[in-house]
């Protein structure tokens, strides 16, 4: 046999094992996502998340769809007023799917089916994970055996079901990574990189974020994979022409990609993010919890994850880590990369610089996957190496790690029914293991029996995310068919309603209680074509979010800066707010709504209520009142007056709204304006603070205690629940055993006291202090308005500053339990407090705490995110909430707080923004100045403006450079307004004005990408043109 008939007899047999590869990994997948994903589509359920999936995922996707087909209100390339006060199309959505090209594949479904496309695509995602995993190994010389079990483990883990189960588009980078390392690879050993080129610029198009993460991975990779192949003896490239070949294929990358990268860049760095994030949620050490659940996290998935440490790898990985640790200087690089992924798991400081210098998220371990899923592979191209010594020391590390998860359970072993299998298929690991080295002669049997529990091992991480015997994930799925249905009937079809009755363009809004999200925000009007202002995305206007800082809206957030503008009445006509959803059962209950707001009124002069539209499991359950706003301001008007920054800076949050209808906010003094000095007619209300809980003070209140919580005691208890006047009580002393108290019971009561006495002298002057007792009951408080009367007729705001909180620690709330057992007379057994101690350290606190603030018009409920929370965490030090207006006759402000022991007040105020006649005439008198024969399109506005002055053009439109103006045809320069919106200055007379908007980058993105696509596709030629055949023999 010749020397072509040898090769190609080689390169056929080749082909033939990647066929074999293939074959094995596609039959292997379409088992493992049949039992998982089937399961829960079995049990009706969507794969869409009732969190992010139906508030941000889905509703994308569906408009990304009409944006495919043209059915949607605009371009992807254009200004939308669906982003909440308005927002660029392509950057606000790049984060999620324009740079993702499955994301396009939803093209081809039908209109009612996205919600099939949607898990279509994931799925389909999670297998191009595998797929890509087997390139790496196959670049690396693996077995078939290898890749398949390799490609398995990448595929099916803990992080990798869990993207799929909560944001399917953090798959992407599980498949661009090992590509990545791939191409590097292929230039350290001297080949083209061209391809390093081509994938980097792919990267870079799909997500600015993966790509900020996968440098540092890259990073790592292309260091540790140097020095490995330098120590192996590998002729390498020298050293400057090994960065020159990185450097080329960078810039061709970055010109390649600049058509999404420079606008996506341009509006990270103005986004609300800059600067907002706390760098790991200013922690040094995660909490202690974190590190006890780690351990079991190694195998297990689905039970308190914290921190996005998902890592649920197979148990094969498990053992492989050990086999390969024990020939530490044989897989150096390998084994220095589980090193690093060990430590960078321990510091905070790691997870928030790799996630972009914010939160303490794990997210990097999709790339740890990479590693724990190539150790595995190793392993199994080696099975004939493992020896008795190896089994000796997995034995010793998993007694090591038993004995880890014993104490950190709180030394017991209870585990749910999925994990329980979980470490069932690890014993059967070792089980094979033991057998190899037993029967070594059943070598390939025995192979055969690993990959079924490698299968049975990625079944079992799904079923513990998916499966409603095993989770309680199920119940966080919507219902099949749900979404779909919310999308339509968010608003019960009060948005069809004003669609036909009002065709002008305006802004929309909430009352806060319309729906009670767990999240911050929900993205479904954005179908709805109601120019909702709330919305709920990553990357958001930094300018729109420093408006809502400025007059210090409760509601702010990164990823939602303005909500509902809390629902004040001068806020919301500042934005444009012409129509308000509130709940029907919200105004037939007579609920405070904002002054000027009226129930729209139909044809035939009733309220227009917009009857229920059900919907399984999501809806609010009432019907929809739409509200009109008499006095909102239109998108575009003229002030004949300027508050300069000095004055603009003096005054309070509430006196910078009502400063904004009497003049604009500028960054710098114009010439030629009026300065205004505001006016404003807000006022103080004085108040006293009154406990309105019941705390325990004396022995009758002891009496009332026991014989409510210590039922068991006596039958004498069962008298109910209500509490005894001191008299009656006074009969049941012997029977709850307090005729002749303890002294630790008087000591408990005294102790007790001087809590509420010492909580009574810091509220003398107002309230400072909202505090627990003894037993760590948190108290309630009411103010008391001094003079009621003078509330009538304002919208009522709570100002808290200067606030800071105090949480127990373990050793005081386990004192609760022994006090709450003292006061009830009840044995404390050692057994219990060792549970008590369980239920404490497995339920941290996090310095998370609601307030809910209440009067006779309703209710507000304030939330502050723990340190556990990775997207909206920001501690606040000063609130400011807004009660609502209303003419009725307010007396009494109920507070009352959960989860901290004591919250500390510098000042709390109560104000009062009288609505009247002066509100109305500024209102009106702007109306009049907005633009004549407005028009208002995507990516303009335009009209004519009127006044016989020189005076200021303003606007709600988010601040951007992307708009242009131009006045009568010639371009005008455009200010910050406001403190977050386009203004510019108008001389006197009648002007035409066109608004246009570009997105900022995109021009000059365009022709780099341009010339990067042509620089790539001649580098191709002379990559292709450079190679050098192989020389016949």
């Amino acid at each position: 046999m010749n020397y072509h008939d040898k090769q190609g007899e080689f390169i056929l047999k080749r082909k033939t094992y990647q066929m074999q590869v293939w074959l094995a990994y596609s039959l292997a997948f379409m088992i493992i996502t049949a039992v998982t994903f089937g399961t829960l589509r079995a049990t009706g359920h969507s794969t869409i998340w009732n969190l992010d999936g139906i508030a941000q995922h889905y509703p994308i996707l569906k408009e990304f769809y009409r944006i495919l087909h043209g059915t949607g209100h605009q371009s992807l390339f254009s200004w939308s007023w669906n982003l909440g006060l308005g927002a660029d199309q392509m950057t606000t959505f790049a984060y999620y799917l324009v740079g993702d090209p499955f994301s396009y594949l939803i093209a081809l479904f039908p209109a009612h089916q996205i919600e099939f496309g949607y898990t279509l695509l994931t799925i389909l995602r999670l297998y191009v994970v595998g797929l890509s995993f087997i390139a790496l190994a196959k670049h690396f010389h693996f077995k078939p055996a290898g890749q398949i079990f390799g490609a398995l483990i990448y595929t099916f883990n803990g992080f990798a079901f869990y993207v799929s189960y909560h944001h399917p588009f953090f798959l992407l980078p599980m498949i661009f990574f090992p590509l990545l390392c791939l191409s590097i690879d292929r230039v350290l050993q001297g080949k083209s990189w061209w391809w390093l080129s081509i994938i980097t610029a792919v990267i870079l198009i799909c997500n600015v974020y993966f790509a900020y993460l996968m440098v540092f991975g890259a990073l790592i990779f292309l260091i540790i994979r140097y020095f490995d192949l330098k120590q192996k003896k590998v002729l390498l490239p020298k050293l400057w022409q090994l960065l020159l070949r990185l450097m080329l294929a960078m810039i061709i990358a970055l010109l390649v990609s600049a058509v999404i990268l420079l606008p996506n860049v341009i509006s990270m760095m103005n986004s609300s993010r800059m600067g907002g994030s706390i760098f790991a949620n200013n922690l040094r050490w995660y909490p202690e919890v974190y590190y006890r659940t780690l351990p079991d996290n190694l195998l297990t998935s689905n039970g308190n994850i914290y921190y996005w440490a998902l890592i649920a790898t197979s148990g094969l990985s498990l053992i492989a880590m050990v086999w390969t640790l024990r020939r530490f200087k044989r897989y150096l690089a390998l084994n220095l990369t589980l090193i690093l992924i060990a430590i960078g798991l321990l510091f905070p400081a790691v997870a928030a610089t790799l996630n972009v210098m914010s939160t303490p998220s794990n997210r990097w371990l999709m790339m740890a996957q990479l590693v724990f899923a190539l150790t595995a592979a190793t392993l199994v191209d080696h099975l004939t190496h493992y020896t008795t010594r190896d089994f000796i020391w997995l034995t010793g590390v998993i007694a090591g790690l038993v004995v880890i998860i014993w104490i950190a359970n709180g030394y017991l072993f209870k585990f749910r029914q999925i994990q329980l299998l979980t470490y069932l298929i690890f014993m059967l690991f070792i089980w094979l293991f033991s057998l190899l080295l037993l029967r070594p002669q059943f070598y390939r049997p025995l192979k055969v029996g690993l990959l079924g529990l490698v299968m049975l091992n990625a079944i079992t991480t799904g079923l513990s995310f998916y499966d409603d015997n095993y989770s309680g994930s199920p119940e966080n799925e919507l219902p099949a068919n749900t979404a779909s249905q919310w999308s339509k009937w968010y608003f019960d079809g009060a948005d069809q309603y004003l669609s036909k009755h009002d065709k002008s363009f305006y802004r929309t809004s909430t009352t806060n209680d319309y729906y009670t999200m767990t999240t911050v925000g929900n993205n479904l009007p954005m179908l709805l074509n109601t120019h909702t202002i709330s919305s709920y995305y990553s990357v958001q206007n930094g300018d729109v979010n420093h408006f809502n800082q400025q007059l210090a809206n409760v509601q702010n957030s990164m990823n939602n800066p303005t909500s509902e503008a809390d629902t004040r009445g001068s806020m919301l006509s500042l934005l444009n707010v012409k129509y308000l959803f509130a709940r029907e059962d919200d105004t037939l209950n007579q609920k405070a709504v904002p002054y000027g707001f009226k129930p729209l009124k139909t044809k035939g002069g009733k309220p227009a209520v917009i009857e229920d539209h059900p919907v399984y499991s999501v809806g609010n359950g009432t019907g929809t009142t739409i509200l009109k706003n008499r006095y909102a301001l239109p998108l575009v008007y003229t002030q004949d007056s300027q508050i300069t920054p000095n004055i603009f800076k003096r005054l309070t949050a509430l006196q910078r709204q009502e400063a904004l209808l009497e003049g604009v906010s500028v960054k710098k003094k114009i010439a030629g304006i009026p300065t205004s000095q505001p006016k404003t007619a807000t006022k103080h209300v004085g108040y006293n603070v009154q406990l309105t809980s019941e705390p325990i003070l004396k022995i009758p209140d002891l009496i009332n205690y026991r014989l409510q919580h210590n039922t068991k005691h006596s039958q004498s208890a069962a008298i109910g629940k209500q509490p005894l006047s001191p008299k009656d009580a006074a009969n049941y002393a012997a029977t709850t055993g307090l005729d002749k108290p303890s002294t630790k019971v008087n000591n408990l009561l005294a102790q007790n006291q001087t809590i509420i006495d010492n909580n009574t002298r810091a509220n003398q002057n107002g309230l400072h202090e909202m505090t627990s007792d003894a037993l760590g009951q948190q108290q309630t408080y009411a103010l008391k308005l001094k003079h009621p009367k003078q509330v009538q007729g304002t919208e009522l705001y709570l100002d808290l500053s200067g606030i800071s909180t105090s949480f127990p620690d373990t050793a005081k709330r386990l004192n609760y339990y022994a006090t709450r057992s003292q006061f009830a007379g009840t044995p404390l057994p050692k057994g219990q407090q060792k549970n008590n101690w369980r239920s404490i350290i497995n339920h941290p606190l996090f310095n998370a705490y609601t307030m809910n603030i209440k009067t006779s018009r309703g209710q507000t409920v304030y939330n502050q995110f723990g340190i556990n929370n990775l997207s909206d965490y920001e501690p606040k030090d000063h609130l400011l909430i807004n009660l609502g207006y209303s003419t009725k006759l307010r007396k009494t402000i109920n507070l009352s707080f959960t989860t901290a022991e004591k919250i500390h007040f510098k000042h709390v105020k109560v104000i009062a923004v009288p609505y009247g006649a002066k509100y109305r005439q500024q209102t009106t008198k702007l109306q009049k100045t907005g633009l004549i024969h407005q028009r208002v399109t995507n990516n303009q506005v335009k009209g004519t403006s009127v006044g016989n002055r020189k005076r200021i053009l303003t606007t709600s439109i988010p601040y951007s450079k992307g708009w242009q103006l131009s006045v009568d045809g010639k371009p005008q320069q455009t200010q910050l307004v406001n403190a977050g919106f386009i203004g510019a200055t108008l001389p006197s007379g009648t002007h035409h004005i066109k608004l246009t908007y570009r997105t900022p980058g995109l021009k000059v993105g365009i022709w780099s990408s341009i010339v990067g696509v042509l620089l790539a596709l001649m580098a191709g030629v002379w990559s292709l043109a450079s190679h050098k055949p192989t020389k016949n023999n």
